[in-house]
């Protein structure tokens, strides 16, 4: 096999290219490929000695630096929202496990509802989660505190609270949070099987947002995507598991229950209700930086659906609202989601006020002496405006200032 040369450091024969140059003897041949040879080895000796001397070093540096890199990734900070609803909670299977007016069942509905929060706690902290923040999101009608029972709460967890009201959806994060979870959540309003389905209110039957059913972790994940912050993990009951799939597959879920329909569920076990939210947590958390953010652009129509055509034409006097040919729904136009969203919550604060008057007529009518009580109303409302009334006993001061902590 002929040798490899090196025309740029070795110095050429005569006769290499020289037209009619003599050749040069067999030995001579011989001698100077030996020598072609030689300097060869001590190219490549010396080649292999910089690279044992001078390049892995600097590998074994470069490693080293990528090693402790990724250590400092994984050991920062890492600040978790933890926000909270009930209906999805695993052991809730009536309406009443939800409600504060229900006492015996409310305290279950507490104890079902603080398991299922405190597994989503354990998975966050072996995930890395170095600061967890609880939002109440239910709002029972437990005006004494948080519907999550405080006090069990694993560390670091602590409950969230302002001085002033806050949207939970909204207000209950700024841009120091890295990720957001959803624990016992439910469907959406329209949905006919989901337990307990509603959107914001009891009294819309569909919410729509650019002819998209929205639920309220939806409305979530879209209010924290305005800051970059991504939901990444969602629990409830298996109705809501196929909302989620549909609209945002790459937050990872964990089915507490069954619903049967909107007023029964049938609860998985304790154990297992844990064992996946814990390990749905996790998996959210550990593939942080493979979140997404829901892309749902504007402009926005918000369409609601009322019970009764009541509900609607009074909803329908907020500014700028559309009654539809349905008689039933209500919509709003927006360049912005959040303002759309704010404005819807007026559009259901007027419904809801003829939901209540139609709740306490229905009441009334029940009631062997409804007429007598009929009358007593007519003569309260006469009373008050004609200011015969007696004045309403002054509150004392509260001996601290009020702090809320969510829907309440």
């Amino acid at each position: 096999m002929a040798p490899i040369l090196y025309p740029q450091v070795l110095d050429e024969p005569d006769w290499f290219g020289a037209p009619g140059a003599a050749q040069p003897s067999d030995a001579s041949v011989d001698k100077f490929q030996v020598n072609l040879w030689a300097q060869e080895r001590e190219i490549l000796a010396k080649e292999d000695w910089e690279m044992k001397h001078h390049r892995w070093p600097l590998i074994l540096l470069c490693a080293l630096a990528l090693l402790v890199s990724s250590a400092a990734a994984q050991r920062r900070p890492l600040k978790v929202m933890v926000l909270y609803d009930m209906e999805g909670v695993s052991g809730a299977t009536n309406e009443r496990h939800t409600n504060y007016a229900h006492p015996a069942e409310y305290a279950e509905g507490r104890k079902s509802l603080t398991a299922d929060v405190n597994a989503a706690i354990a998975g966050l902290k072996a995930a890395g989660a170095t600061e967890i923040v609880v939002v109440d999101g239910h709002g029972s009608g437990n005006t004494t505190g948080p519907d999550v029972l405080e006090d069990q709460l694993l560390p670091p967890a602590k409950v969230h609270y302002q001085d002033t009201p806050f949207d939970i959806y909204m207000d209950s994060y700024d841009a120091s949070f890295d990720a957001i979870v959803a624990v016992a959540m439910h469907a959406g309003a329209g949905n006919r099987v989901g337990f307990l389905s509603h959107t914001d209110s009891a009294e819309d039957v569909e919410y729509t947002v650019n002819g998209v059913p929205f639920n309220e972790s939806m409305i979530l994940a879209t209010g924290a995507a305005r800051l970059k912050i991504p939901l990444i993990m969602v629990s409830g009951d298996d109705q809501l598991e196929k909302e989620i799939h549909r609209n945002m597959p790459w937050v990872e879920y964990a089915a507490a229950k069954h619903a049967v329909d909107r007023v029964r569920a049938e609860s998985f076990p304790r154990e297992e209700v844990s064992r996946r939210i814990e390990a749905a947590a996790r998996r959210a958390l550990e593939k942080l930086d493979q979140a997404k953010l829901p892309d749902w652009p504007g402009p926005y129509r918000f369409a609601l659906t009322f019970q009764d055509e009541e509900q609607a034409g009074h909803a329908a006097l907020l500014a700028g609202a559309e009654l539809l040919r349905n008689g039933r729904s209500v919509q709003i136009r927006s360049q912005d989601f959040e303002e759309g969203y704010r404005r819807s919550l007026r559009l259901i604060g007027l419904a809801e006020h003829v939901g209540w008057m139609t709740a306490f007529q229905a009441v009334i009518d029940g009631e062997p002496n409804a007429a007598q009580l009929r009358v007593k109303v007519i003569d309260s409302l006469n009373d008050r405006w004609l200011d015969k009334l007696p004045k309403p006993a002054t509150r004392p001061s509260p001996s601290r200032p009020r702090r809320y902590w969510g829907a309440q």
